[in-house]
């Protein structure tokens, strides 16, 4: 690529990642702001004003699904409009409480950019006489897109077709049962007179007549259940050749994207349905039954010869030949649209992930350009190709990518696919010393896995833990207190780790010494805290495996400043920041939480909490997104968080107060993590006890703060899985 393509791209990613910016300090996810350009646009359909203070920017006509925000996130789609980035701002800036000033700041700033990244990406065009053009798909995989657009389309008017034979042949069935219900009352007209029963004044049949007359409706009643089961049995027909066009749909929509091809011309007209007239639904006189079983009789012969029809279209589209399908596939990644190669790619490892083609097409789709390319491919080969030298070593090569899903399959791959192989570990072992940390801490639960209790292993944790970063060094302890619970040398690592600059590795090291036997002064880490541990009985079950309850019953030590709770979803988190309010009520008044739940009133009940006899607590707040409060309108969702924990530190001359802070912050950039630290530390050096529980890791780079993983050894819980392909990232277009 040119340094001026480098330069389009630079300057569309810095378009993505302001409008990225924008969308985290409004609190809004990709998937928020897709739904309110979709309320936007369906106020515009109704016919009101696309947003308060008619706005310039309608909705309507713009491309804002989630993947498309996420592409434009990272600068990987078509430069948005001007229009595009209205809309845009003012969902953001409005959730954000921005005023208007702020909000036509940064709309400036936003056309500044979009106009900086246009003028570069158009100017490789005006050179482009002088480059060489791009490679154009080879024929074969041009005709394997083409053939699967087509077959793809067949089978979506045929499903039409078939829904549409569904449709009429339930109303025809609601037909003849009108029909028979007719019949019947006729003949029961028709048997009050045989029988000389009494009736209305003025009736008067023959007797002959009745009984020809009921004869002739009996003998339409039986034509007409005959073929109501004509029509009942097309009916189940219909079912299982729509069950069959489904699987054909499925099986097609799989095939390389090809939804960039311009659309098929539609299908002529269809002619009228010869469908009986709704008119002849309440008719009595037999003679206009018999005439609307006489079409009946009609429609279900022409409908049992389009079954036939259906059947033979069905046929057509019935798969290829495997080898022909796989060499189309095979084709199709050779494509340059990304998400083409990625759908052909996926639909290999799904049907031919042991096909000797499949692995080469996986060897050479390691090194695409395309993240999520390389983290199928390195999953396919992990999968389907343990033992094999060569991908062996593509694996070992992607250990070290740039993507921390891929490096990610790949290490924990090669731990599942070749453990105990030397050559494997040795690859991982040299990545303990990468330069890039984020490596570093992703291979090393890999190692752990596929090689348990081998000395070199555990002298690549034991170097781990003297690394310069504070995540890396947190996992290689927990990894040596938990792998290597009785080795010298591992214990050796932990003794060094108790002076570490962290707050968290020392708390880790400590406990981990503990749990082995070893004498370490352990209170002294809680005594100074006025909330000092909270622990549940091991008879306690009634939160069945959540991670919180395991957490409880092996105790959890506060930390006299700032506490951190990390654990995923639904591990139970929030539901013991609210015991542990509750559980305060009774000493202190604390912050209103809200009703809180019925599993953390239980757990309120019985927990354990040890207080410090020497600090009583005066008070404590409860702060989470439900209750805090909006301080400066003009302010966004993060500043206002901001400004309720500073007013926490007013000076009034009282000491020993708790606050508990459930998520307080979403995802931030580096500089606002400081900001946030910075105040946490302000109000622990006040002497305010926090517990503060998180999704995020980064806080064991916070030294002041003790990180506790709820779900113990949370970065042990990945493991690779041979059976399900890997979602990964949307390739960038």
């Amino acid at each position: 690529m040119s340094a001026t393509a480098g330069d389009g791209a630079s300057a569309a990613y810095a378009l993505g990642a302001f409008l990225r910016a924008r969308a985290q300090e409004a609190g809004l996810s990709a998937r928020e702001i897709a739904r309110a350009f979709q309320q936007r646009a369906e106020r515009e359909q109704a016919g009101n004003a696309a947003v308060p203070g008619g706005s310039a920017a309608p909705a309507s006509g713009m491309n804002f699904s989630k993947s498309h925000l996420d592409r434009l996130f990272k600068g990987g789609t078509a430069l948005p409009s001007v229009r595009f980035l209205g809309a845009f701002l003012e969902i953001t800036s409005a959730a954000a409480g921005l005023p208007q000033h702020r909000h036509q700041a940064l709309f400036r700033e936003a056309t500044e950019l979009l106009t900086k990244a246009r003028r570069l990406k158009a100017r490789p065009a005006e050179l482009s006489q002088s480059q060489p053009s791009p490679e154009p798909p080879t024929a074969a995989a041009a005709i394997a897109t083409l053939q699967a657009q087509l077959g793809l389309e067949r089978a979506h008017r045929t499903g039409d077709r078939l829904r549409r034979e569904l449709s009429d042949t339930q109303a025809l069935m609601g037909t003849l049962l009108q029909i028979i219900d007719a019949l019947r009352d006729i003949i029961t007209e028709l048997d009050f007179d045989l029988f000389g029963a009494p009736r209305a004044a003025g009736r008067t049949v023959p007797r002959s007549l009745a009984e020809r007359q009921r004869t002739e409706a009996v003998e339409h009643k039986a034509a007409a259940e005959t073929e109501f089961d004509r029509v009942d049995h097309r009916r189940r027909v219909l079912e299982l050749l729509w069950d069959q066009a489904q699987g054909n749909l499925r099986r097609l929509a799989a095939h390389a994207d090809v939804g960039h091809l311009g659309p098929l011309p539609d299908p002529p007209p269809l002619s009228p349905r010869s469908v009986v007239s709704p008119g002849l639904h309440a008719e009595s006189a037999l003679a206009d039954i018999a005439t609307a079983l006489g079409r009946v009789q009609e429609y279900n012969d022409a409908g049992e010869q389009k079954i036939a029809q259906l059947r033979r279209a069905l046929a057509d589209d019935s798969p290829l030949a495997p080898d022909d399908e796989l060499a189309i596939l095979v084709s199709a990644t050779r494509l340059s649209d990304p998400l083409a190669r990625s759908a052909a790619l996926r639909t290999m490892l799904t049907g031919w992930a042991h096909h000797p083609r499949t692995r080469d097409t996986l060897l050479r789709l390691v090194h695409d350009d395309q993240s999520a390319i390389r983290h199928n491919a390195v999953w396919g080969l992990a999968a389907a190709w343990a033992g094999n030298p060569e991908a062996r070593e593509a694996v070992m090569a992607l250990a070290g990518d740039p993507e921390h899903q891929v490096r990610q399959t790949a290490a924990l791959g090669l731990a599942y696919s070749w453990p105990g192989d030397h050559v494997a570990r040795d690859a991982l072992a040299r990545l303990v010393q990468h330069k890039d940390p984020e490596v570093r801490e992703t291979v090393m639960p890999a190692l752990v896995q596929g090689w348990p209790y081998d000395p070199v292993v555990r002298d690549c944790l034991i170097t781990a833990a003297r690394d310069s970063e504070a995540l890396v060094r947190a996992v290689a302890a927990e990894l040596l207190n938990e792998s290597w619970p009785h080795d010298r040398a591992a214990l050796g690592a932990l003794y060094s780790l108790r002076d570490d600059p962290s707050e968290s590795i020392r708390w880790v090291a400590v406990k981990g010494l503990a749990r082995q036997g070893h004498t370490v002064a352990i209170s002294r880490m809680t005594d100074n805290a006025i909330l000092q541990a909270a622990e549940l009985p091991a008879s306690y079950q009634e939160l069945g495996t959540l991670p919180v309850a395991a957490a409880l019953r092996r105790g959890i030590g506060f930390h006299e400043g700032i506490t951190v709770l990390v654990g995923g979803n639904s591990t139970g988190k929030t539901l013991l920041l609210e015991a542990l309010a509750l559980s305060m009520n009774s000493v202190r008044s604390a912050l209103p939480i809200g009703k809180p739940s019925s599993a953390s009133q239980d757990l309120a009940k019985h927990l354990r909490i040890t207080w410090n006899e020497r600090r009583t607590p005066h008070s404590c707040y409860y702060l989470s997104d439900r209750n805090v409060r909006v301080l400066d309108s003009r302010a966004s969702g993060f500043e206002n968080w901001q400004a309720n924990l500073r007013s926490l530190a007013e000076p009034d001359g009282v000491p020993n107060r708790v606050v508990l802070i459930d998520e307080p912050f979403g995802s931030l950039h580096p500089a606002a993590e400081r900001a946030v630290f910075d105040t946490l530390s302000g109000l622990a050096d006040q002497g305010f006890q926090l517990i503060i529980t998180s999704m995020r890791t980064t806080w064991t780079t916070f030294s002041a703060a003790r990180v506790i993983q709820i779900d113990r050894s949370a970065h042990r819980t990945a493991s690779f899985d041979p059976t399900r392909l890997p979602d990964g990232p949307t390739p960038l277009i």
